[in-house]
C-alpha cells in the first residue's frame, strides 16, 4: 500500500506593532488639501478631561472612535490651529454635533480657531496611495516637528519602496511554493497523526532580506530542518518602511505534516 504525503499550511499575521481596530483620524487642512492626520494633538491638552465637548447633547459612540470626537486642524503661517471638533458620526450623519470652541477655549479662541500652543511633538501627515492599512503606511509622508503650536521643522519621506509580496497577498501562492519545494526524501515516514512545526518569518531591510526561524519544534528534528530550509528558500517577502524607518512585521506559519494512505 502506497502512502501519499501531504502538507497543510496556515498563514497567521502577528504584528509587532499591533492591529487593533482602526481609529477614525483627525482632519488636517493644509496647502489647500484635506488630509487624514495620524496624530491627535487635542489628546495632549492638559485639561482635556475637563472639557465638556458637546455639552449635554447625546453623541453616537463607535469602537473606531474611542476618543469620542474628531478634531479638525489647520496650519496657517506655520502655526497649528484647532478649527473644529465634531462628534464621531460627522462624516455620515446629518445630525452630527459640532463643539462650541468659544465656550471651550474662551481665553484662546480667536477668529473661529484656537492656537494649539499646548502641543509640542511631531505630526505625521500622509499623502498618496495607501500601501498598508494596518501599519498606516502611505506612499508619502510628511513629519512636522512642532513646538508650542509652531512648526519648527518639516520633512518629507518616500515610503513607496515598501513591498508586499505575493506570499502574504495570496495564501495559495505560499502554499504552492512550500508544497512544490518540499523534499520528502529529507523526511522519514511519520507516525500517524498531525506533526506541527511553527515557522516564524520577520520582515527585514529589503524584500530579499528577512529572518526565518522555527518556533515550537516538532519532536522530529529532520522535519524541523526541512521546514526551516523551505521557508529560507522563499525568493522574497514583505518589506515595510515608514518615515525613513524599517517596520518589522512577524508572520507565524504553522506547517502541519501528515501521512495519508
Amino acid at each position: 500500500m502506497h502512502m501519499k504525503r501531504t502538507l497543510t499550511i496556515l498563514l497567521l499575521l502577528v504584528s509587532t506593532v499591533g492591529f487593533a481596530t482602526g481609529q477614525v483620524p483627525d482632519i488636517l487642512i493644509w496647502k489647500n488639501d484635506t488630509i487624514s492626520l495620524q496624530n491627535n494633538p487635542l489628546e495632549s491638552y492638559s485639561k482635556i478631561d475637563e472639557l465638556n465637548l458637546f455639552a449635554e447633547k447625546e453623541i453616537v459612540g463607535s469602537t473606531s472612535c474611542l476618543r469620542g470626537y474628531i478634531a479638525e486642524w489647520r496650519i496657517i503661517d506655520n502655526n497649528l490651529y484647532l478649527s473644529n471638533i465634531f462628534s464621531c458620526d460627522y462624516s455620515f450623519s446629518e445630525n452630527a454635533i459640532k463643539s462650541n470652541l468659544d465656550q471651550l477655549f474662551p481665553a484662546k479662541h480667536e477668529k473661529g480657531m484656537v492656537l494649539a500652543d499646548w502641543y509640542t511633538g511631531s505630526l505625521s501627515v500622509p499623502s498618496g496611495e495607501l500601501i498598508h492599512s494596518g501599519l498606516n503606511i502611505y506612499q508619502f509622508e510628511w513629519i512636522l516637528t512642532i513646538h508650542n503650536g509652531k512648526i519648527v521643522k518639516e520633512e518629507k519621506f518616500d515610503n513607496s519602496s515598501s513591498y508586499i509580496s505575493v506570499y502574504t497577498q495570496n495564501q495559495d501562492s505560499l502554499t504552492n511554493f512550500i508544497t512544490n519545494n518540499i523534499d520528502w526524501d529529507n523526511i522519514p515516514t511519520l507516525d500517524k497523526g498531525a506533526h506541527k512545526v511553527y515557522g516564524i518569518i520577520k520582515s527585514g531591510n529589503s524584500k530579499t532580506e528577512f529572518n526565518v526561524e522555527i518556533k515550537c519544534h516538532s519532536e522530529n528534528k529532520k522535519l524541523n530542518k526541512e521546514a526551516l530550509r523551505i521557508l529560507k528558500s522563499l525568493p522574497e517577502f514583505d518589506f515595510y518602511i515608514k518615515a525613513g524607518e524599517v517596520q518589522n512585521v512577524i508572520y507565524t506559519i504553522p506547517l502541519v505534516f501528515m501521512e495519508k494512505e
